[in-house]
């Protein structure tokens, strides 16, 4: 069971709950299906696939919600057993306390032990007002230093991704940029866990193995990106088919997180420059990033870095991989840029 106080009433949580409409909180799903006892609820993706299944087991506004549920994203979820999952809002002198708890077993339970806090804390965010002004950009920041990551580096890369990256979009905060780096099938990937990726993604940081760029406000990690040899990165390899013998010589910029208060701020754009710098040195011929072809006005749906900033800096379309327009740039002065 996880709980968290929250400083709104109790009928302001429930409606984000049972109510219509995308739940940005919760992985940005949108229920298909009417909130009452025996009724079936769908749970969409921002692609339109079926994400979870639901059936409403027993309900009483504004209190309780009890649900009978499958994950779908994943053939390993899918194929596990229906789990049961259970909201209780408990109304308090200065807001509610809501619970969340389950039962069954198989991965799905595991998924829900390691991210029912981030559903939690996402949950907050998007009831408590309070809680997201204290999120907001600022509106000016003083001269940022970029640090190349390296093995001396590691605790500031924790305190980034367990305080800083994801405050504002709790879902994503079980990633630690392992992604970019998963060499797994996406079956393998979809039940992995905060501490699974952490733990990996601490020892790889350790021994040297992670080539990022953190941008420092003071001594506060405020910005990520990752970058590489493409066929070093293998989620990004994968994930937009990269072939070896159109990769020599190239580099890619695989991802940017930017913490809520710095956005808006060039902070991506200064780290994307320090990283064609970094692949310059290095001697790569050329550098691609994977932008989405169509924005959909997140922070979250433009982590790979917004389109607008890569033909900002010279950028050009190379080549399309489904709603990602693959970009390309030729590294000036490197022996053989050309595209």
């Amino acid at each position: 069971m996880k709980t968290k106080h929250l400083a709104v009433p109790a009928q302001a949580v429930w409606e984000l709950l049972v109510g219509s409409g995308r739940r940005d909180w919760y992985y940005r799903l949108t229920s298909e299906g009417s909130f009452e006892p025996g009724a079936k609820v769908r749970w969409l993706d921002t692609r339109g696939e079926t994400a979870e299944e639901s059936e409403v087991l027993e309900m009483s506004a504004p209190l309780l919600l009890k649900l009978r549920t499958r994950f779908l994203f994943a053939p390993a979820l899918a194929a596990a057993p229906a789990h049961e999952l259970t909201w209780e809002l408990s109304p308090e002198r200065d807001g509610t306390l809501v619970s969340l708890s389950w039962t069954g077993s198989g991965p799905a339970v595991s998924l829900l032990e390691s991210e029912g806090g981030a559903i939690l804390e996402g949950l907050a965010l998007a009831a408590d007002p309070e809680a997201r002004a204290a999120l907001e950009r600022l509106p000016e920041i003083g001269p940022l230093a970029i640090r190349d990551l390296t093995p001396e580096l590691l605790a500031d890369y924790q305190r980034f991704f367990d305080q800083e990256a994801f405050r504002d979009y709790p879902a994503w905060q079980s990633c630690y940029c392992m992604e970019t780096l998963w060499d797994g099938s996406d079956e393998e990937w979809a039940p992995r866990t905060a501490a699974d990726n952490r733990r990996e993604m601490s020892v790889r940081v350790g021994a040297g193995r992670v080539t990022a760029l953190l941008a420092f406000d003071g001594e506060r990690p405020v910005g990520w990106c990752h970058y590489g040899e493409s066929t070093a990165l293998a989620g990004v390899a994968h994930r937009y088919g990269l072939e070896a013998a159109d990769q020599q010589g190239v580099g890619s910029v695989a991802c940017f997180v930017i913490a809520a208060q710095y956005r808006g701020h060039g902070v991506a754009t200064r780290l994307l420059e320090v990283a064609l710098e970094r692949l310059r040195a290095k001697g790569f011929r050329a550098v691609e990033a994977y932008p989405p072809k169509k924005s959909d006005g997140t922070a979250q749906g433009s982590y790979r870095g917004p389109l607008e900033m890569y033909l900002r800096a010279g950028f050009e379309p190379y080549r399309e991989a489904g709603r990602t327009l693959v970009v390309r740039k030729a590294l000036q002065g490197v022996p053989g840029a050309t595209d």
